[in-house]
């Protein structure tokens, strides 16, 4: 983090986050917009690099598809239109657009979660992304680069026929793309198959029913299911709702074999003996392989030959690696510029899609269109009417990783409760001031927390931690808002 705002400091920075965060604050422009918004932003940024010349039209004649219907949409979103729809001043648009679309190489850096977790995600997100083809920035030094000189295990996933025989995975109907793409289960959809029956028994490593929207309705599911067990470090919310509970062993107690990307493999050794009646989880899932009669190879040779399996791709085998936790380099090259000359790009095209052909096939817009969030002042008035503010939720705190840690003193000593951010004329309009105790609402219903009255945050916009399991956030997210490609829930927006 340290290094990341020393460099916006020295090279012209974009950020964009509804939080005026201290990257934000180092950037020459922070465009601070509305929660869920970010598709609109993207859509006219482009609109201004098309309308004054600044994409790279030798890269868009030869590797784009769709290009022209793509340049079509976005005139739609004019500065001012962007401006009406994301909060960014039309003039902070246009300083945006001609700042990116002029720098040679440019470099998108983008969060996994912060633009996806909306029910536009997935199309925002591509929204987003295009911007680097549009001004031909990809597979450049200094713009956005593939990952494929990462060193990366054999998968040891069930294959496709294998995963036939258990019948569709959850999800498969509704959001076919990311479970071809994935290759598992769609888990937001758990609630769904429980209620309707699909689901009677869940086996859970880690499982945290904080993590699902409408949470409340989570919780009462798994309470329903004939068998719910557990494996976890703590006794948690979830632990609560299960009929047995594993303790887990923590990475202290296990040992693991550790493939880094950046050319580390390793054996990591047990640091100490696990506590009390603490296993390790793979441990404990090959002796359920064991308990089930699985009579195939991979679980009879146990987790050491699982080591190899996993490794085989390559070329080492576990009895290769240090005895002593060390790790053994494998060498990583680095490509060449411009892989796409040789290889082309991995879609059915083979080229940049502007106009998605797989979204197309399955009956999604192939343009990354721009849709409201499920909740908003745009989308739904009515609902705005009794709930004027905007929430957006998960935004990292320093003392925590998620949901974990709220059992050690020495992180509670640093952030005790959970604060909700609001701006200081929402409070004031409301009469709260710093440090009160206020009750969040949302149609779904009600959490407390302890105000945090900061201009972080835009008015109009509240921004609530997750993961406190006595002011569950998530219990107000409508669980019926998931993106319809990805299906992620609209935490942030």
């Amino acid at each position: 983090r340290h290094n990341l705002i020393t460099e916006a400091g020295h090279v012209p920075t974009i950020v964009v986050d509804p939080r005026r965060t201290p990257l934000a604050e180092a950037a020459t422009l922070h465009l601070q917009l509305r929660p869920g918004t970010d598709g609109a932003l993207a859509l006219g940024l482009a609109h201004v690099i098309l309308e004054e010349g600044l994409e790279d039209r030798v890269f868009l004649d030869r590797f784009a598809h769709g290009f022209d219907a793509y340049r079509e949409y976005v005139k739609e979103f004019s500065p001012e239109v962007t401006a009406r729809i994301t909060g960014v001043p039309a003039d902070t648009v246009l300083a945006a657009a001609r700042m990116f679309g002029a720098a040679r190489p440019g470099q998108i850096t983008i969060s996994a979660c912060s633009t996806v977790h909306h029910s536009n995600g997935f199309q925002n997100h591509r929204a987003i992304l295009l911007l680097a083809p549009l001004c031909g920035n990809l597979d450049v030094v200094g713009g956005n680069r593939p990952w494929g000189h990462r060193v990366t295990e054999t998968s040891v996933e069930l294959v496709p026929s294998d995963l036939a025989a258990l019948g569709p995975p959850l999800g498969a109907r509704e959001h076919p793309l990311f479970v071809d793409h994935y290759g598992e289960g769609k888990a937001m959809r758990l609630t769904d198959a429980i209620e309707s029956g699909e689901v009677r028994a869940v086996f859970g490593v880690g499982v945290n029913v904080m993590m699902w929207p409408d949470s409340g309705r989570l919780r009462n599911a798994l309470a329903s299911l004939e068998l719910f067990s557990l494996c976890d470090f703590f006794e948690t919310p979830t632990a609560e709702l299960a009929t047995v509970f594993f303790p887990a062993a923590t990475h202290l107690e296990r040992e693991a074999l550790i493939v880094s990307g950046q050319g580390g493999v390793r054996i990591r050794p047990v640091a100490v003996p696990p506590r009390g009646e603490a296993r390790g989880d793979t441990e404990l899932i090959f002796e359920m392989a064991g308990e089930l009669g699985l009579d195939d190879p991979f679980w009879a040779a146990g987790i050491r030959a699982s080591y190899d399996a996993r490794l085989a791709g390559l070329g080492l085998t576990a009895a290769d690696l240090p005895g002593n936790g060390e790790a053994l380099q494998v060498e990583v090259t680095e490509p060449a510029e411009r892989g796409y000359l040789r290889e082309g790009f991995g879609t059915p095209t083979g080229k940049v899609e502007f106009v998605s052909t797989s979204l197309e096939a399955v009956g999604h817009e192939g343009l990354p269109v721009y849709r409201e969030p499920y909740w908003s002042p745009a989308s739904t008035p009515e609902v705005a009417r009794h709930y004027p503010l905007v929430l957006t939720s998960g935004a990292r705190k320093a003392a925590y990783s998620h949901s974990q840690g709220r059992q050690l003193s020495t992180l509670r000593s640093q952030e005790p409760e959970p604060r909700v951010e609001l701006n200081p004329v929402d409070a004031a309009e409301r009469k709260i001031a710093d440090g009160d105790r206020v009750r969040i609402n949302s149609p779904l219903g009600e959490v407390t927390m302890t105000a945090l009255v900061t201009d972080t945050v835009p008015p109009g916009v509240v921004s609530a931690p997750h993961g406190w399991a006595e002011a569950d956030i998530n219990r107000l997210i409508p669980g019926e808002g998931l993106d319809p490609i990805s299906g992620f829930p609209p935490f942030r927006s």
